[in-house]
């Protein structure tokens, strides 16, 4: 993975999983198993248009036939390609197509380490190297030095996610780790960080939904992610 790290631009794919904001925006939201199907031959129709040359596909849902995609990457070999998902056949996608692999959603790190090792097989069916294929973790923060920080940050949690509006403040923390979170004070989440790491996960990409909390995010650099990289 050295050769593809490191340049200007990963894709990052998916077969798609947020049902009612496929509704809210009118996108056609097929069963799963069309959605993963969809998804392979996606990969294969974006690396087809990467190449020089005009592009031929013939697929299932998709065609190319002397189709040419401009601009060309200027990254060499490719762009690095970052698949997206967790569920068994999406896993078999990653194993034939993905530089990299997100587990996003994964909960840490019994979720994770159950994934990791059906991904494992599934590159063992078709004779690729897992080693090949880079690991990420995707998921939410919650950050406070104190229990009293953790409430108070919770509280605005719930103005941004109705579902826990429903839940006390105060046991929001734990019902959000429960979910997947890290949640906890900078030494907790640096621990649970490295309990990832020791599942293979190489990097993370932390989703923050209070995005006004600037506080929230200092103590992150300045607390976690100092000791974790």
């Amino acid at each position: 993975m050295d050769e593809l790290s490191g340049g200007r631009l990963e894709l990052g794919v998916g077969a798609g999983w947020h049902d009612r904001e496929h509704q809210a925006f009118g996108i056609p939201y097929p069963p799963v198993g069309e959605r993963i199907r969809r998804l392979d031959e996606a990969v294969r129709v974006i690396r087809a248009l990467w190449q020089d040359g005009p592009a031929q596909f013939t697929g299932r849902y998709y065609r190319l036939d002397g189709a040419v995609g401009w601009p060309k990457p200027v990254q060499r070999p490719r762009i690095p390609l970052i698949i997206g998902g967790k569920g068994p056949r999406v896993l078999e996608v990653v194993a034939k197509h993905a530089d990299e692999w997100n587990c996003g959603g994964s909960r840490p790190p019994a979720d994770v380490r159950a994934k990791t090792e059906i991904l494992v097989a599934a590159c063992g069916k078709i004779g690729r190297d897992p080693k090949t294929i880079r690991r990420s973790w995707m998921g939410a923060f919650l950050i406070g030095e104190n229990g009293a920080a953790l409430e108070r940050r919770a509280r605005k949690i719930q103005e941004v996610l109705p579902r826990w509006r429903s839940t006390p403040a105060a046991a929001v923390p734990a019902a959000l780790r429960k979910e997947g979170w890290l949640v906890g004070s900078p030494e907790e989440i640096v621990g649970q960080i490295r309990d990832l790491n020791a599942e293979g996960m190489e990097r993370y990409m932390l989703q923050f939904f209070d995005q006004e909390d600037m506080d929230a995010l200092h103590l992150l650099a300045r607390e976690v992610v100092m000791r974790v990289t």
